[in-house]
């Protein structure tokens, strides 16, 4: 059975652990969560209670579960209260911040949580401690927190020179083992500043993955907010960002196939634009995988559509 990691947060990290769960039980799956989210109803919780935000903790464990995602999400994600204290919040937010009051440990609470949804794998979040995201733009300006940098009130095309956590943190004891023994590690798709390197700042992190003998392969996301984190990136400036930060080489990078074009009437309506896939000398340093995955009837990537190059990865079908 070959052991995989995904690391990410949000969204595109749930994209990819239900196209992995089609590979159960040929493979183990293990989440390591991003919890640098500083915004929304997590990042509230955070502040009023002290305790790591748990909104992509939560979106991981529904999308491992057996019950049917879109049910789940609706459930327990997508509708929040709409007045009152709770006003904001969603129930699994709410849920998992009663499971850590009553228990005080994290591993306890998400696997209290996980156990009612029957999850196909296991979940961590990539280190204990409350840490705040900061960057340093190319003009010398310092912006801190995650949603600042998310949703930038700056020039969104300023290049962000520097990246770190305060603190640092420490990376879970049980996410070290966990890369350790994977065969294989999956970076993406997501957020790339607010997802996926708040995993590769927290101390530790770099030596393992110069230490893992794993596979690393990079899921490049398929499309940009207007005005985002990475507004204007195309699929190479993904990698080198990516590559920044990380002590060793990606492997394996899975893009979207340049011959199939989007339906932009999906992307004009959540003010996202299309990631241009620009050809070049960068894509002779990786295996590349391409692959249409484009989603049919919204903006973003099908699922379903990603079992394939997953399975030409771990070679299973």
């Amino acid at each position: 059975m070959f052991k995989v990691v995904t690391i990410g947060g949000g969204n595109g990290q749930s994209v990819l652990l239900r196209a992995l769960k089609h590979y159960l039980p040929q493979i183990e799956i293990i989440a390591v969560v991003s919890v640098s989210d500083s915004g929304g109803s997590s990042g509230i919780l955070r502040e009023k209670f002290n305790i790591l935000p748990m909104g992509d903790i939560l979106r991981v464990i529904l999308a491992l579960s057996p019950y049917p995602y879109l049910e789940l999400r609706e459930i327990f994600y997508s509708n929040r209260f709409s007045s009152g204290e709770l006003s904001g919040h969603n129930v699994g937010n709410l849920v998992l911040t009663h499971l850590f009051q009553e228990t005080g440990d994290w591993l306890a609470t998400i696997k209290a949580f996980s156990e009612t949804l029957k999850i196909q794998g296991r979940v961590l979040p990539v280190t204990l401690e409350l840490t705040t995201l900061c960057a340093e733009l190319a003009n010398g300006q310092i912006v801190k927190g995650e949603t600042k940098i998310d949703k930038p009130d700056f020039d969104c095309n300023l290049r962000k020179t520097k990246l770190w956590l305060e603190p640092s943190g420490q990376v879970f004891a049980p996410v070290k083992e966990a890369i350790l023994k994977a065969d294989y590690i999956f970076l993406g798709p997501g957020d790339l500043y607010t997802s996926i390197l708040p995993n590769l700042l927290v101390d530790g992190m770099s030596e393992l993955l110069t230490r893992s003998k794993a596979k690393l392969i990079f899921t490049c996301s398929l499309a940009n907010r207007i005005i985002g984190e990475t507004c204007g990136f195309k699929a190479s400036d993904y990698v080198s960002e990516l590559q920044k930060y990380l002590p060793r080489p990606i492997d394996i990078v899975i893009l979207q196939d340049t011959s199939v074009y989007p339906n932009t009437e999906h992307f004009q309506a959540k003010k996202w634009e299309p990631m241009e896939i620009d050809v070049g000398d960068w894509q002779k340093k990786y295996t590349i995988i391409s692959r249409d995955l484009y989603a049919e009837t919204e903006a973003g990537m099908d699922w379903e559509k990603l079992i394939e190059p997953v399975g030409k990865v771990l070679e299973l079908k």
